[in-house]
């Protein structure tokens, strides 16, 4: 699961760093190119957030349906103890 994480973002990067490098090569003027840059770092920023925070989401979700069946488990465990 990290490998996968590892590729989005090596994506991620090439994506931004292939999009500078458009924006710099694209004729315009030294103002409009650094507006472009920073509204492109803006939105990457944004879409960084809404990942981690959407990961951090499915985490939570994974972590509680993991203790979730932990217990049963457990309860399942101290019942056979019983018998």
């Amino acid at each position: 699961m990290s490998d996968r994480g590892g590729e989005v973002w090596a994506f991620f990067a090439g994506a931004f760093v292939g999009a500078v490098a458009a924006i710099l090569f694209a004729p315009a003027r030294g103002s409009e190119t650094r507006a472009k840059i920073r509204q492109a770092a803006e939105e990457a920023y944004s879409k960084g957030e809404q990942l981690v925070e959407s990961g951090r989401a499915e985490a939570d979700r994974l972590i509680s349906k993991g203790r979730e069946k932990l217990e049963t488990f457990a309860q399942k465990c101290e019942g056979k103890a019983v018998e």
